[in-house]
């Protein structure tokens, strides 16, 4: 079975996507392993950025709306059909650039969809009549395990699968808890940023316990185990000389005191490398290829490397 890693901060613009998609392609590069680890990325955002991240925003355009094939939403969509989606066929194999002409093997993509956001409205409104409180407990799990289940068709693929939340605790989010055996906690280092780290603790805590009961209430038969927090991830971090600038450094302290051991003790800059990037539908592990910001590409790259191998130890 894979290690199933859910993304999640509930506040939005700290990197959450970049680091998704820069982890799954890490995780192969770097795992030191032969084979190769097998990663998916899944993006269950409505903003669908690591979609456009993985893709390109013209590359996911033309696959989503001019040639319609399908992403997570339809997964979803035969959920409320009462069918069963074959998950593989919405899976895009090797979509991220290495360079011009080639492609990073061995990381998938099961992109998202901007109608998502209804998806989880219906979700909300969507409730089964059953027979007994325990058959309708019974209901609420399968409204949990959409993604769950999605995964299981496919878990003897892949090593690792990282799904990146939507910046909310909503039933698709709940899915991908669900679906988790672990997950992390990007962050950049301001006050808004880290402000909310210890109430997402306290709900995955609650979540963890009423998915619990409810499968023991249910009498279900379900491989399930809870999420447990493996680290808060700095991305954006403004550094001076060798290391944070005092700022920073003072809010990671903070943060590594209100979360002991959980902080990671690498890091990721801000700088141009990232963004460079995204601009020519790459990672910075690609840096040599910038058409500018090689420098700082490369800078990011080694950095992110010491994250991803972190990672791997924490994971």
């Amino acid at each position: 079975m894979p290690r199933v890693i859910s993304m999640i901060n509930w506040k939005g613009g700290v990197g959450k996507s970049t680091l998704s998609l820069h982890l799954g392609v890490g995780l192969m590069k770097f795992s030191g392993t032969s084979p190769r680890p097998r990663v998916l990325l899944v993006d269950l955002d409505p903003q669908c950025n690591l979609s456009y991240l993985a893709l390109g925003v013209s590359k996911y355009i033309e696959y989503v709306y001019d040639d319609k094939k399908p992403t997570l939403k339809n997964i979803f969509d035969a959920y409320f059909k009462g069918e069963t989606f074959d998950t593989s066929k919405a899976i895009i194999k090797t979509p991220i650039s290495a360079s011009p002409g080639k492609h990073w093997i061995q990381v998938d993509l099961l992109p998202s969809h901007h109608e998502l956001v209804l998806v989880d409205m219906r979700l909300a409104r969507e409730k089964k009549s059953g027979t007994s409180h325990q058959e309708e407990t019974r209901y609420e799990i399968e409204k949990l395990s959409i993604i769950k289940d999605a995964i299981d068709q496919v878990a003897d693929q892949y090593d690792y699968v990282i799904l990146d939340c939507p910046p909310n605790i909503n039933l698709v989010t709940q899915n991908s808890f669900f679906a988790s055996d672990s997950y992390v906690i990007p962050a950049i280092p301001d006050f808004l940023s880290t402000v909310g780290i210890s109430l997402i603790r306290s709900e995955m805590d609650r979540l963890n316990q009423s998915f619990t009961q409810m499968i023991g209430y249910a009498g279900v038969s379900i491989n399930y185990s809870n999420a447990e927090l493996k680290g808060i991830i700095f991305n954006m971090v403004d550094e001076y000389g060798l290391g944070p600038k005092k700022t920073h450094k003072g809010t990671i302290s903070s943060t590594q005191i209100q979360h002991p051991g959980l902080v990671f003790d690498n890091y990721v800059t801000d700088g141009d490398g990232i963004s460079t990037a995204a601009d020519n539908n790459m990672t910075v592990y690609s840096h040599e290829h910038f058409p500018k910001s090689q420098t700082n590409g490369e800078k990011q790259a080694k950095l992110l490397e010491e994250v991803v191998k972190e990672f791997i130890v924490r994971v």
